[in-house]
């Protein structure tokens, strides 16, 4: 099948929407699929020029399909709806670009705007039930295909200490990892509010991800570990890594943090738990779809809930290590990429059939 998969920029970026967009092309490039991987800017002088352009190009590479990453909405509106009918179209949804943004003018303009691509398109794909579910609630539509991510992309290494925490390193301080881009979203800031609050001398914080997705918040972290003695012995800002580094860095760590406001699916928390590290997460978005609470998860519902969740979990040696064995119980069942881009390929082939 030919495919075009249209996305903002480089297929390269690490975020987990292009890591998930890049692992699945891979894979239905093997299997036999020719995909053209159509790059957008993402800030051209006019969305809706940009997004004609779209739809020529497209026209002219002549798919079976196109797969739109829902982020490309405003250029996706013109080009879908100007494809002749013999090209299918399918949106692959993360989570709406609308659900990021408070109640207001602003949020309804953007939900309306994508409202029009998802009434255009033939398939709809989301990455997890949860996603899918509130397509299907908020847009009427009948059905809303799923396709997970894979736990699978890390390498794997030996865990330096498997719940066991400061004993097992020779008395350090338990580690805590967080793994996301440095963006409002991720709730960066509200950990660090309460890693401070907890100031436990038993336990570090280690900040990995991109800072430059938005520099005007990474600057609003920098100031709030600058400004706290506790945070400024205790944190450390590692940055971008690749797999391998970041492998090591799980490898190395007692439990993943994640306190997000919404995770369309969440694709770090599975990467944690395949490598046998317990996960602390807000219950935002996919995240109780994608970890189980009280197994190998701390889950909790508000700032008071994360607090409670970091004290009990540097406190307890013992609910530690059930976490860690919780882990690696469950790490065998978890979603494979050959697994996403099979369901991806079954979508695409009935929303194009015969082509």
């Amino acid at each position: 099948m030919r495919i075009a998969w249209v996305v903002y920029g480089a297929l390269d970026q690490i975020t987990g929407g292009y890591i998930y967009d890049r692992l699945v092309v891979e894979r239905l490039r093997r299997r036999g699929d020719v995909v053209e991987v159509v790059s957008l800017d993402p800030a051209p002088r006019s969305r809706a020029l940009a997004g004609l352009a779209l739809a020529g190009r497209l026209a002219r590479l002549d798919p079976a399909v196109v797969v739109g990453d829902e982020l490309c909405f405003p250029e996706l509106g013109p080009a879908f709806a100007a494809l002749p009918r013999r090209i299918a179209r399918v949106l692959l949804v993360h989570h709406l670009s609308a659900w990021e943004l408070p109640p207001g003018a602003r949020r309804v303009a953007l939900a309306l705007a994508e409202a029009a691509v998802i009434r255009l398109c033939d398939a709809h794909l989301a990455t997890s039930a949860t996603t899918a579910a509130r397509l299907r609630r908020e847009h009427g539509l009948a059905r809303v295909d799923v396709a997970p991510p894979g736990a699978d992309r890390l390498p794997l290494r030996p865990r330096a200490a498997r719940g066991g925490g400061p004993a097992a390193r020779g008395g350090g301080p338990l580690r805590l990892t967080f793994v996301g881009s440095f963006i409002p979203r991720k709730g960066l800031l509200e950990l660090l509010a309460a890693f401070e609050r907890v100031g436990s001398a038993r336990a570090a914080l280690v900040l990995v991800g991109d800072a430059a997705r938005d520099p005007a918040y990474a600057e609003r972290v920098r100031r709030a570990i600058d400004g706290s003695a506790h945070l400024r012995a205790r944190v450390e800002v590692r940055g971008l890594l690749d797999d391998e580094a970041l492998a090591a860095a799980l490898a190395e760590t007692d439990a993943l943090v994640l306190p997000s406001r919404l995770e369309g699916y969440g694709m770090v928390l599975t990467e944690a738990v395949r490598a046998g590290v317990p996960v602390l997460a807000a219950r935002a978005g996919a995240i109780a779809e994608v970890v189980q609470d009280g197994a190998e998860a701390l889950l909790w519902d508000d700032g008071e809930g994360l607090l409670r969740a970091l004290t009990r979990f540097i406190e307890d040696g013992a609910l530690r290590a059930s976490m860690s064995r919780a882990a690696m119980l469950r790490a065998p069942a978890l979603p494979t990429w050959d697994g996403a881009a099979a369901a991806v390929g079954a979508v695409l082939a009935r929303a194009a059939p015969g082509r």
